[in-house]
């Protein structure tokens, strides 16, 4: 879902962001399937920053993924929770998620921006408890993975507006880049509505054999909600569906 934005540069001009601002209490429910066949569910919550926040802090964004009883069962249970504290420029501050695959406990936070710019990124990471060692470089502008999906709805919407940047995800860095390719009418479980389809690739900076593919549908109204993703996750196709939005309305500028 977080990797979706056609390749447009090798190297990512400065991401100009729109000053926006997001309702506190938005909730966002997705279901997750693998060619129609239900995997999971992913959940997306905006909300105020907790009392021991970063000062510089006014909005945190935090989300859960779990992968269905019969995946959990038949395949193994996968569980995530992630949060990030953001900015008046929506720039990420700090950045935390825990993982559960099967017996295995992943924990990583990171502070953003590198030090120095352009550096090292502050990357604390965790095995079953157990440090484990990440070493990191990233550009200025580099965000998490669950911020960069709210980079895409902030977005101006415009049939051929670029959209590059770096993102930090599965503990590396990304290079995403791609357009808003074009206005498509869809079905969704929200009813029918016009949406801007936008194209992406994602390469690992450290390793650019590897790549990933994606397209997201956001609506095109002032929601600017993400509708429908389609990414490679692990040598699948994966597909996510917003089904329920509450808490929608855009907060004032």
């Amino acid at each position: 879902m977080l990797f979706a934005l056609l390749a447009l540069a090798q190297v990512c001009p400065p991401q100009k962001l729109q000053a926006a601002r997001f309702s506190v209490g938005e909730v966002l429910t997705f279901k997750l399937d693998v060619l129609g066949a239900d995997v999971g569910t992913f959940e997306v919550r905006t909300e105020a920053p907790p009392a021991d926040a970063d000062k510089r802090s006014v909005l945190e964004l935090s989300s859960r993924a779990k992968t269905s009883a019969f995946v959990s069962t038949n395949l193994g249970q996968y569980q995530a929770y992630a949060t990030t504290q953001l900015g008046r420029d929506f720039a990420p501050l700090k950045y935390r998620e825990d993982v559960d695959e099967g017996e295995t406990h992943r924990g990583t936070e990171v502070a953003f921006p590198p030090a120095p710019p352009g550096g090292a990124l502050a990357v604390k990471a965790t095995r079953n408890g157990e440090p484990e060692k990440v070493e990191l470089t990233a550009n200025p502008d580099v965000r998490d993975i669950l911020s960069a999906l709210y980079v895409f709805r902030a977005q101006p919407m415009r049939a051929g507006s670029p959209v590059c940047m770096e993102v930090f995800a599965g503990r590396k860095i990304w290079k995403v880049t791609g357009s808003a390719a074009a206005f498509e009418t869809i079905e969704t479980p929200l009813g029918k509505l016009r949406s801007l389809r936008i194209d992406a690739e994602s390469v690992r900076t450290d390793d650019a054999r590897v790549k990933r593919t994606a397209h997201v549908w956001v609506s095109d109204d002032e929601r600017r909600l993400p509708l429908v993703a389609i990414g490679e996750m692990r040598g699948k196709v994966l597909r996510a569906t917003l089904t329920a939005a509450s808490g929608t309305k855009r907060a004032a500028r």
